[in-house]
């Protein structure tokens, strides 16, 4: 079983990545709707990042961002991947991807958790429908 801190500490984290995976692959993007899909993405993830952080700190921690070198891969895979094809329907596919390990990695950390704050809790799941959100409004530029 993990804390409600470590859940809240994923949240941040996952969150994180999502805004870095975002940022990584907007450069690229010139489809309009998609540029706008994302950057809604994008501000949506800092949301949920600040407030993982802000009750992180709210109990007397502070938030374990993401590894750097976890980071910087992510990043030189998504500059590889877009280089040669950043096409809309490209750029979808790996937002699919990266949402999809985040919901089954939040799905399981969720279960791990016994929750008693009911706002961990509601932003536990936010996490959860915004990443399943952020899958089906890509599959519009597939």
């Amino acid at each position: 079983m993990i804390t409600e801190n470590q859940l809240l500490n994923h949240i941040y984290q996952t969150a994180e990545m999502g805004g870095e995976g975002i940022e990584a692959v907007l450069k690229y993007a010139d489809e309009p709707k998609l540029v706008q899909a994302l950057n809604s993405q994008l501000s949506e993830y800092r949301k949920m990042q600040r407030s993982a952080g802000e009750m992180l700190r709210e109990r007397g921690e502070e938030a374990k961002g993401t590894n750097p070198m976890a980071k910087v891969s992510s990043e030189m895979m998504s500059a590889m991947k877009t280089m040669a094809d950043h096409s809309a329907t490209k750029i979808a596919e790996m937002m699919i991807q990266g949402n999809t390990m985040g919901v089954t990695k939040s799905i399981r950390t969720i279960r791990d958790c016994t929750l008693h704050d009911e706002r961990v809790r509601d932003l536990a799941n936010k996490l959860l429908k915004t990443e399943e959100a952020n899958i089906e409004e890509m599959k519009r530029f597939l």
